[in-house]
């Protein structure tokens, strides 16, 4: 599949122990930039999504493949951003 700004696609669920408040929820999400970048010496595509705008995703080399798996997870589920602002999940460096 081509992906073009616009398209539906599935992103994945991503949770942190010691940042809880950039937690996010993974599900469908809408491409707002798709663009060329470098990732294990090749160059490949890479999205951003509206749902996580300062986030990039490979495409080319990991989300396109994982496309249906996903599909079957999240089904019609939106992803979202789920922060969890805890202190004891919010711990600096």
């Amino acid at each position: 599949m081509e992906v073009k700004v616009g398209n539906t696609i599935y992103v994945p669920t991503s949770l942190y122990l010691s940042h809880g408040a950039d937690d996010f929820r993974g599900g469908k999400a809408t491409v707002t930039k798709v663009y060329q970048n470098m990732s294990d010496g090749e160059i490949t595509t890479f999205v951003r999504i509206a749902e996580l705008p300062r986030t990039g995703f490979n495409w080319g080399q990991v989300l396109s493949k994982e496309q249906e798996q996903l599909a079957k997870r999240f089904g019609n589920k939106r992803a979202h951003a789920d922060p969890d602002y805890r202190d004891e999940f919010n711990k600096g460096d």
